[in-house]
């Protein structure tokens, strides 16, 4: 059969999100995560869900004020333990279970557990290592349960029926060089250049306050129109709401 492709005019379609916002511990990534979901569900918290993964951390957001004056509603979460495993399957079967509850937004907080927490990939790597002698560390990547869990990554972050919002936690990488200490830089603690799969990634500045200072992120890539990649946004209500708006324009993906 000859391959035969066919052309149509392109039409700018609704779009769902897909938003990595890193940082390191402390700098409101968790905060942000649910103001942006709370405003791209139509400031409706009953359709923001999570999993959480940081020592049941998102439920001490409950009820305290945010910077715009609200207050952090009761979204829907689920608590992604050691016990579970930390594999990318398992992340993308609490997401598949939140669509299916209604979710209009899922948050994930955080997804570096994936990458190299207990039942992670780079603890798959190991542990097959260490169980067959025929397996080193170059040949367990390729390793089809291996390779599974590793391209599932990317499925995790997006997705086409919801919007998606993960966390990440960051390090500083250092370098010798002429015997001195060199530092390369904060760099995600996540699979190498995961930060270029999704359409927006977040570096946090400083978080948002009760007193009406907004979070504050510089924007390290993005395929938004609207945030321009290497400035630094003031995560006010109504830029969100800019994002929100955008993200709606055109025809409806099911049309």
């Amino acid at each position: 059969m000859t391959f035969q492709p066919t052309f149509s005019e392109v039409t700018r379609a609704q779009s769902k999100a897909s938003i990595v916002i890193q940082g390191l511990s402390g700098k409101g990534k968790s905060g942000l995560a649910l103001m942006l979901g709370y405003v791209l569900a139509g400031e409706d918290w009953s359709k923001v869900f999570a999993s959480d993964t940081e020592n049941k951390s998102l439920n001490l957001f409950e009820g305290i004020a945010t910077h715009t004056g609200d207050r952090f509603g009761k979204f829907k979460k689920f608590d992604l333990l050691r016990l579970h495993g930390y594999k990318p399957s398992n992340y993308i079967a609490v997401k598949e279970a939140a669509i299916q509850n209604g979710a209009l937004v899922f948050i994930q907080d955080s997804i570096t557990h994936a990458w190299n927490g207990p039942g992670g990939v780079l603890q798959m790597v190991s542990k097959l290592e260490a169980e067959n002698i025929k397996i080193n560390k170059f040949n367990a990547w390729g390793q089809p349960e291996v390779m599974f869990e590793k391209d599932s990554i990317y499925e995790m972050i997006r997705d086409p029926e919801v919007h998606m919002i993960a966390t990440v936690r960051v390090k500083e990488k250092h370098t010798m060089k002429n015997g001195d200490v060199i530092s390369l830089g904060e760099q995600q603690i996540q699979m190498p250049d995961l930060k270029y799969e999704p359409d927006l990634v977040l570096d946090m500045v400083h978080s948002g306050t009760t007193e009406g200072r907004p979070p504050r992120a510089k924007v390290i890539k993005s395929r938004y129109a609207i945030l321009a990649e290497g400035e630094t946004y003031d995560f006010t209500k109504d830029l969100m709401e800019q994002l929100r708006d955008y993200l709606a324009e055109g025809a409806d993906p099911a049309i």
